[in-house]
């Protein structure tokens, strides 16, 4: 069984094949976040980075949640509060830094506008 195969069955824990919000907060932590996590994530930042800039604008962020099967409904307000300098993008490194702070319990931008 290949590492992806191995994490999606360990975060799936009722086997049921669809992993929910619940089993990921459940799974996760900094190891994992780093070890799995970050490059998921990180791949998918960069598929919706459709000008490969580095960055994300709202619509391709929004775009990224939406893909995730995340709410669009908040996704301006997790944007907004990213985008601190307020330039209108979020760097891979920010949106990254602010999902693993979410997950182990640290201040996340992200996290505080979605939660």
């Amino acid at each position: 069984m290949a590492t992806g195969e191995r994490a999606w069955a360990a975060m799936d824990a009722n086997g049921d094949g669809v992993m929910t919000y619940e089993e990921y907060i459940a799974w996760v932590d900094a190891e994992k976040f780093d070890t799995v996590c970050q490059y998921a994530l990180g791949a998918l930042f960069d598929l919706a980075d459709a000008d490969q800039d580095g960055a994300l604008d709202r619509a391709e962020f929004t775009s990224l949640r939406e893909a995730l099967g995340n709410r669009v409904d908040n996704a301006g307000a997790a944007f907004d509060a990213l985008d601190g300098d307020g330039d209108g993008r979020v760097g891979r490194a920010e949106y990254l830094a602010s999902i693993r702070a979410y997950v182990t319990g640290d201040d996340s931008p992200m996290g505080n506008a979605l939660y």
